[in-house]
């Protein structure tokens, strides 16, 4: 099968015990038939360590609760991979923050931005969202219902289309123009029940009448939208046990977007810190043009257009109010832009109610305006 793996995709290394965010804290970790057939074998100690860590094998999983893995040692790393090496862990933790959808007629990879090391990778990248093609045997299972090809490369043409003007015209316009078309999109469809929709390429509706007709700001969002986001689900009670580091800074984007005054104070707010640290705006594009890379192609088995650019927006949006709110904090501390990418991309990737929830409010706000 054709792999199509981000360029750099083979470059990555875990940071092992060095991780500042490690994987082993703050999941559930998922196990495969072939995972549990694997290690029930084990014998010793770490043979019934793993018997009440699987509750007697009642459950595929370790750490329920999301807190530390009962095999995560002091060291910061893995004890069945010290003891038993690589290929006996979980399947999940092999292959993590590797990222695979397999589409039938080739697989896309990529690495997924709750991971530290991978963020730092992509930020030694700027600007690099191209593929390598190679020959691999498939990692995953299909991933997808879909059987129409033709709509799949509809899709693949219109993704390249709107991850290339990420990075040739404001964010601003771009990212209005994106979500007016994945509408339009996705209207169509439900309109007609033609998988070519409009039937017409994202660089054809850029330069339409209508491509810029909603009058709301996608760059910056509106304050009041932020705040609501803030006031989620995205932002637990919970999390200050479990999510110690993302909860205290989402709280302090609650804390600030409080002070900040009217929406015209926020919009100055943020044109001034944008005017200032310019060298920002390859990194927002970047992580805008990734997630479209990564998330986009969900479309081909949900139609979710609109829904899957609200979010790439919305998030783009949450990284830029976090670098706002955190590029200089009272003790004088500055946060690694990493450490913020990825800790909030741990926080609002994994959770369709979180994902969901700022959609509706994202489309409430749209509404109302």
């Amino acid at each position: 099968m054709k792999q199509y793996r981000i360029s750099w995709f083979d470059e990555f290394e875990c940071l092992g015990g060095d991780c500042p965010q490690t994987c082993c804290r703050g999941w559930v970790i998922p196990l495969e038939k072939e995972d549990c057939a694997r290690l029930r074998k084990l014998g010793g100690k770490l043979g019934i360590r793993l018997f009440f860590a699987t509750y007697g094998w009642t459950r595929a999983k370790f750490n329920p609760d999301s807190a530390t893995c009962p095999f995560h040692d002091n060291d910061g790393l893995c004890r069945i991979q010290k003891e038993k090496g690589h290929d006996m862990i979980p399947w999940v933790c092999q292959s993590y923050p590797r990222f695979y959808r397999n589409y039938g007629e080739f697989e896309e990879c990529s690495l997924d931005l709750s991971c530290i090391a991978a963020v730092r990778m992509m930020l030694g990248h700027l600007g690099d969202i191209h593929t390598v093609e190679v020959d691999h045997e498939p990692c995953t299972q299909l991933c997808t219902t879909n059987d129409d090809k033709e709509f799949l490369h509809y899709l693949l043409n219109i993704r390249q289309e709107m991850k290339e003007a990420v990075f040739s015209d404001d964010l601003g316009r771009v990212m209005k123009q994106m979500y007016s078309f994945a509408a339009k999109l996705q209207d169509s469809i439900g309109k007609t029940g033609d998988d070519r929709g409009c039937g017409f390429s994202f660089k054809e509706y850029i330069g339409s009448d209508e491509a810029l007709n909603d009058e709301m700001s996608m760059f910056p969002l509106p304050a009041g939208m932020l705040k609501e986001f803030l006031g989620s689900s995205l932002c637990h009670p919970r999390l200050r046990i479990k999510g110690p580091l993302i909860y205290s800074m989402l709280s302090s984007a609650r804390s600030y977007l409080r002070t900040i005054g009217d929406e015209r104070s926020w919009n100055a707010a943020a044109g001034s810190f944008l005017e200032e640290n310019r060298d920002l705006y390859p990194v927002l594009r970047m992580y805008l043009s990734y997630n479209l890379h990564q998330y986009f192609l969900r479309t081909y088995e949900t139609y979710s257009f609109r829904k899957q650019v609200a979010l790439a927006v919305i998030h783009t949006n949450m990284i830029l109010l976090l670098f706002i709110t955190l590029a200089d904090k009272s003790d004088g501390e500055k946060i690694d832009p990493a450490a913020i990418i990825a800790a909030y991309n741990r926080r609002a990737y994994f959770n369709d109610d979180i994902q969901d929830e700022m959609y509706r409010i994202f489309e409430d706000h749209k509404n109302i305006t």
